[in-house]
């Protein structure tokens, strides 16, 4: 299996009718296995509401996408879900960190969508949205009962259109109206010596073959500067490509094992790729609630791997890893298995605890704390 993000490997379906059974072939030849004659309910669910429902109904193909989200909204995992055509378009495009938007990562949090990150210089950094602001709806869409990949795909939209969010902040509520923009998000917000002999580098996101090459180029560039310690800021980094986590985790422990893969029937060590360690300082992690998925997967393998140290909140706690299955139409995004850090400790729904607690949106007491424990050996 290649090309994970921790969500995934792309699959093809071929579907065909077999003896009484749809057999779907994956491409890597396995047949899943599906009795026919089970979907009865369904078209009689269909043609009551066609009949008797008060008002016009959603075309049938709307229907049965409506009727793929619920057959996995039962299982009330949310990271395994039925992607539309559109969705799954989204998805693709915010892995490579190239899209037409407004600039805010989200997240959902019970029934809320709320935003976790706003990218500086973008429509929505402009226009004053804020982190923790509740989106209630997206051009008179309720979010509430939509998954992050739907309302991502309203937020979106054609370069120079406008969408209306309604906002909670608050006790306040207001409509915040955007003009949507090409956005390019770099893997690496910043990079910089915070002393003559500590760097600093803020990764925000795991974007597809991109975060490691920006990293490792800061990287070197603040060793060249002198850096002896290193500070990596994983604060609101919600993931993204598993592999792209290995190979950083490869620049300071090349070879080594970055996670376990544990699914229904075997656990799988993962490990660095082989190459030249480019760092052999000490290094300081800065995290959040707001660090998920491949940020998790970062500093829990640097800390059991290399004593890395965490200073900040507790992390998300997002530690299962899902497959992308397309179908005829859109995807399936479904959960294979949870991973493990090399201690072989589980962080799925526990996020990592920090090794010293600061609060996360202080940048002076996270500094300071991170100076003194780098000048205690």
């Amino acid at each position: 299996m290649s090309r994970k993000f921790v969500a995934a490997i792309v699959v093809t379906l071929l579907v065909g009718l077999v003896g009484g059974y749809v057999l779907a072939f994956l491409t890597d030849g396995r047949p899943v296995v599906l009795e026919a004659g089970d979907y009865t309910l369904l078209d009689e669910v269909k043609a009551v509401l066609k009949q008797d429902y008060y008002a016009d109904i959603p075309a049938d193909k709307e229907l049965l996408y409506g009727a793929a989200k619920g057959l996995t909204q039962t299982l009330n995992d949310p990271w395994t879900e039925y992607l539309t055509p559109d969705e799954l378009a989204t998805l693709e495009s915010s892995l490579q960190g190239n899209y037409a938007g407004i600039g805010v990562v989200i997240e959902k949090v019970g029934d809320q969508v709320v935003i976790q990150t706003v990218f500086p210089g973008t429509p929505a950094y402009r226009k004053g949205l804020l982190k923790g602001d509740i989106i209630e709806a997206v051009d008179g869409q309720a979010t509430s009962n939509k998954s992050l990949d739907a309302v991502s795909s309203l937020i979106r939209g054609e370069p120079g259109t406008t969408v209306r969010l309604d906002i909670v902040r608050g006790e306040t509520k207001l409509t915040v109206e955007v003009v949507r923009e090409e956005i390019t998000i770099p893997s690496v917000m910043e990079s910089k010596m915070l002393t003559p002999t500590v760097g600093y580098i803020q990764l925000i996101q795991f974007f597809d073959q991109r975060a490691s090459n920006e990293f490792r180029q800061s990287l070197l560039s603040l060793r060249s500067q002198g850096a002896q310690a290193l500070v990596i800021d994983l604060r609101d980094n919600p993931g993204g490509m598993l592999d792209e986590a290995r190979k950083i985790v490869g620049f300071f422990a090349p070879g080594k094992v970055v996670v376990y893969e544990r699914n229904k029937t075997s656990t799988t060590p993962l490990k660095a790729p082989l190459g030249t360690k480019l760092f052999d300082g000490r290094v300081v992690l800065w995290v959040d609630g707001g660090s998920a998925s491949a940020s998790e997967i970062v500093a829990g393998a640097l800390r059991d791997l290399l004593g890395a140290k965490l200073l900040g909140e507790k992390t998300f706690g997002k530690g299962e890893i899902q497959t992308i299955q397309r179908l005829s139409e859109g995807a399936l995004k479904v959960t294979v298995a949870e991973y493990l850090t090399p201690n072989q400790v589980a962080i799925n729904r526990v996020g990592l605890e920090p090794d010293l607690a600061v609060t996360a949106t202080d940048d002076t007491a996270l500094l300071k704390a991170t100076l003194k424990l780098l000048n205690n050996p």
